[in-house]
């Protein structure tokens, strides 16, 4: 069976992301999407995360990189009053990516969407085009919140209300009506040989963006 789309879910620190970007390093010139780019400080502590466009990227990006105040795309970010997050990127920068991806999905190779589940769920500009792109043929391949990661999210920054219910609906809503794969990901090697089978089953005969013009 050709799964429709592929999306992996486990606990932080899993190594989820790691392993979906070395199985999609040979096709990773037609990515489209973005990555969630976690921000340290000088002790390497957690100081934020970012959302990254990965479209026209050469190479694969660090999913770590130095916060630097004013940094693009920063959704959630320490401060010394406290975590704040801002919804609002994904309703500017987030909704601008996925529209790309529906208007000109010819440019695409996949969509890389990693993660959703998380502080975005009440965006409806986001949420609706995530629905849509879902739906649409092209194959996305990314990561789903954990909902024991949404949980401890939810004790340094205030969630929307409903987010863990909202998380479960959009996860009940990708399996039945989408036709993902949601694979529970803990790092095993089966696992790692699983996911690498079903990108090159659908990545290795595509055509690369250009090549026939």
């Amino acid at each position: 069976m050709t799964e429709r789309h592929l999306f992996l879910k486990g606990r932080s620190g899993a190594g989820k992301t790691t392993c979906l970007l070395s199985c999609l390093e040979p096709y990773w010139k037609g990515a489209g999407g973005f990555l969630t780019q976690r921000l340290t400080d000088g002790d390497g502590e957690t100081a934020g995360f970012r959302f990254l466009p990965v479209e026209n990227m050469e190479v694969i990006p660090s999913v770590t990189r130095t916060y630097e105040p004013g940094i693009k795309g920063i959704f959630i970010e320490r401060t010394p009053e406290g975590w704040r997050k801002y919804p609002e990127v994904f309703e500017t920068l987030g909704a601008e990516i996925l529209n790309r991806l529906l208007e000109y999905p010819e440019q695409y190779r996949f969509c890389y969407i990693d993660e959703i589940g998380g502080v975005e769920l009440k965006v409806k500009p986001f949420m609706e085009r995530l629905e849509r792109l879902l739906g649409s043929p092209a194959f996305c391949v990314g990561v789903l919140k954990h909902s024991g990661n949404l949980a401890s999210l939810g004790t340094r920054i205030p969630l929307p209300a409903n987010a863990a219910p909202d998380r479960e609906w959009l996860e009940a809503q990708m399996e039945q009506r989408f036709g993902c794969r949601i694979l529970a990901f803990d790092g095993g090697e089966a696992e790692k040989m699983e996911i690498r089978r079903i990108i090159d089953l659908r990545l290795s005969g595509t055509t690369e963006k250009g090549s026939e013009k």
